[in-house]
């Protein structure tokens, strides 16, 4: 009995643990978000070879897309039109012009957008129109004043009032048309040359200054009547009316006339006679100064330039 104690003491103890059990590494969700990147990264380069296969418009299209998806519509996918509004704050003379100023941009439905292109259409028309019709209107108004002026100016001086009853001016369909009519006495050129006279010339510098408040264009013509230069000189009614209307253009020009105001210089030479029944009559002689109505079709073009 001893001894079997005594043996059982003698016996090792001998202690085991058991590790605990993680599983495999391959049974974890890493690989997962690895392979959810390489799959978007093949999408992105599908979606972009997709694009560079399309055309020039398509192309544009997503470009404005991405920079301003708001622009387009969520069912359509077209683009809409933005109308921007300004909201004024303390208006002045209730033209709505004040100090502080918002603005708001919208945007139209498809549906919409040519309703509003309509409408836009047909105000700027009438705008045009109203706009057409003040330009003839101040034209009218200047030719009054030039009227004025030049009467008190005959009256303070003698010396001029012949010169000034040689200016006739005329309303036609193309606009106001200011001549300058000689006389027996060649009041503005001298006789057979294109050479102006002193008093032509701060004539034609005081038409300049008030034309050149106007935006209408400018035409200058030259005339004569049937009176022929000697063959042998070379030199006929058609050197002499351009060189009287260009004669006239250079002081317009230089002396209040807008850069480009004129837009044409002409020499009719006596082929457009004031006095047809006598064809040489000083009459004839004549430089004239068109100024030129405004169309609406050139105020729509101003307008989509704006």
């Amino acid at each position: 009995m001893e001894d079997q104690e005594q043996k059982h003491k003698e016996e090792p103890i001998i202690i085991k643990k058991k590790k605990a059990h993680h599983g495999h590494a391959a049974h974890g969700g890493s690989w997962k978000v690895a392979y959810a990147d390489f799959v978007t990264a093949m999408m992105a380069f599908f979606i972009v070879m997709w694009i560079l296969g399309q055309s020039e418009q398509i192309r544009q299209m997503v470009s404005d897309y991405f920079k301003d998806p708001g622009a387009f519509n969520f069912i359509t996918g077209k683009r809409t039109v933005p109308v921007k509004i300004d909201i004024f704050e303390n208006p002045e003379s209730g033209k709505g012009e004040g100090k502080d100023k918002h603005q708001f941009t919208f945007f139209l439905p498809p549906e919409q957008q040519d309703t509003l292109a309509e409408k836009v259409s047909q105000k700027l028309k009438k705008q045009a129109i109203q706009d057409s019709i003040k330009a003839v209107e101040r034209i009218k108004t200047l030719a009054e004043e030039i009227k004025s002026i030049l009467s008190e100016s005959a009256a303070k001086n003698p010396n001029l009032a012949e010169m000034f009853k040689s200016i006739q001016f005329e309303l036609t369909k193309e606009g106001l048309r200011i001549e300058l009519i000689e006389s027996q006495e060649s009041v503005f050129f001298e006789v057979g040359s294109a050479k102006l006279k002193p008093a032509a010339k701060e004539l034609l510098t005081f038409l300049a200054k008030e034309i050149g408040k106007l935006p209408n264009y400018v035409e200058v013509e030259g005339h004569t009547d049937s009176r022929q230069y000697a063959k042998q000189s070379g030199y006929t009614n058609w050197e002499l009316s351009a060189d009287r209307a260009n004669a006239a253009r250079k002081v317009l020009e230089e002396n209040g006339l807008w850069d480009g105001q004129i837009v044409k210089v002409t020499g009719f030479a006596d082929k457009k006679l004031k006095n047809p029944e006598n064809p040489f009559d000083f009459s004839n002689r004549r430089t004239s100064i068109l100024i030129k109505n405004i169309s609406t079709e050139e105020i729509l073009k101003n307008y989509a330039k704006q």
